[in-house]
């Protein structure tokens, strides 16, 4: 294997599928990043059975071939290296790789490529292709409600389901969900759980170009997700989904509207007052004023007042600050309204101009 290429497209390469990388005892050829030239392209891949990314780039190839190199120190050396040309190129008698860049020259040892797990993904079934911006904003908008415990609960992932041209995205720990709906132009029904790694791997790779389309498609229990120049196959989360419409409230006591930076900027204050465990935030309103009151009995208390536009009146619930945070910085819109019932019946969020995005919360009883 002999090729030219330039720095930057060879570290997006490995950056890109850098956290696909095994990191737990496993087979040592999984420790290390695949990499393979033919016809003028470079393909660089990462696995650790649960997750492959791979990637792509052009280069030009003098010998076709393939390495394994061990992650940890190939990767950073290529992050090292000055921006320009890399020649790179093994050495079958040492069984090393060669790096030559500006006036260094480095090799590295290698391991048999064959012990690498092939990726062959001509069997899959397509099931809907979308902008991979819009993609990336339904999993910003659901991602961080996803429970973090390690495992493969269904709450550990994102539902993906797809019917009636409309694509929709569900995540929740049990006391907050996230709902998030967009039309597409096409698509066959689909509906499976996607662990929440993985989106979150998307989410760092998929393009932010209006042009740039992502392909989602199914092989076997494995989603695929194939961009221009990358790949991400990952395997889905078994069980059964909770249904999310019972979760929904149909109705609340009271509707306030807010300005999003400013309800962000006093919850973040208010956030501050959790010493030993969450900050709490007990939400009242009355005529016309939000009243945000936190208090930690071992450290102290916020109280602060929003002017607020609101239908009805009179009503009091309290949430985990940092709950609706997460919430508020993954809204686009300048308003957020927020539905509240007195009692412990859950809260709804959503952005004022749209009901496609929607953040359902579960109150915390206060003594």
């Amino acid at each position: 294997m002999q090729f030219i290429g330039m720095q930057g497209e060879l570290l997006r390469c490995l950056q890109t599928v850098e956290k696909a990388v095994a990191t737990r005892d496993t087979s040592p050829a999984l420790t290390g990043v695949y990499m393979e030239c033919e016809d003028g392209r470079l393909v660089v891949r990462a696995s650790d059975s649960e997750l492959t990314i791979e990637a792509h780039a052009q280069v030009e190839v003098a010998r076709e071939g393939n390495v394994i190199l061990e992650a940890k120190f190939f990767i950073p050396l290529i992050r090292r290296l000055p921006a320009g040309e890399v020649i790179v190129k093994f050495l079958p008698e040492q069984q090393m790789l060669e790096i030559a860049a500006g006036n260094g020259n480095f090799r590295l040892q290698t391991m048999v490529a064959e012990e690498f797990p092939k990726l062959d993904i001509s069997g899959r079934e397509p099931l809907a292709n979308l902008p991979s911006h819009l993609l990336a904003k339904m999993i910003k908008q659901t991602v961080y409600a996803t429970r973090k415990e390690q495992g493969h609960s269904a709450f550990t992932g994102i539902l993906m389901e797809c019917s009636s041209n409309e694509i929709r995205l569900v995540a929740t720990d049990s006391s907050r969900l996230c709902f998030n709906r967009q039309g597409i132009p096409q698509g066959n029904d689909f509906r499976f759980i996607v662990p929440a790694r993985t989106c979150s791997e998307l989410l760092r790779i998929l393009p932010s170009e209006e042009e740039a389309f992502v392909e989602i498609s199914l092989l076997g229990n494995q989603v695929v997700f194939s961009l221009d120049d990358a790949i991400v196959v990952s395997r889905l989360l078994e069980g059964q989904y909770p249904d999310y419409n019972r979760v929904i409230p149909k109705g609340t006591d009271v509707e306030i509207v807010a300005l999003c930076s400013e309800l962000a900027a006093a919850l973040e204050r208010a956030n501050l007052m959790g010493k030993k465990g969450p900050a709490i935030v007990t939400f009242d309103l009355e005529e016309g004023l939000l009243n945000l009151r936190s208090r930690d009995p071992d450290l102290g208390e916020s109280k602060e007042i929003l002017n607020v536009e609101h239908t009805g009146d009179g009503v009091k619930s309290s949430f985990q600050a940092r709950f609706v945070l997460e919430m508020l910085r993954t809204v686009e819109s300048d308003k957020v309204t927020i539905g509240l019932s007195n009692g412990l019946n859950p809260g709804i969020i959503r952005p004022e101009d749209s009901e496609d995005y929607l953040y359902v919360i579960m109150p915390v009883r206060t003594v």
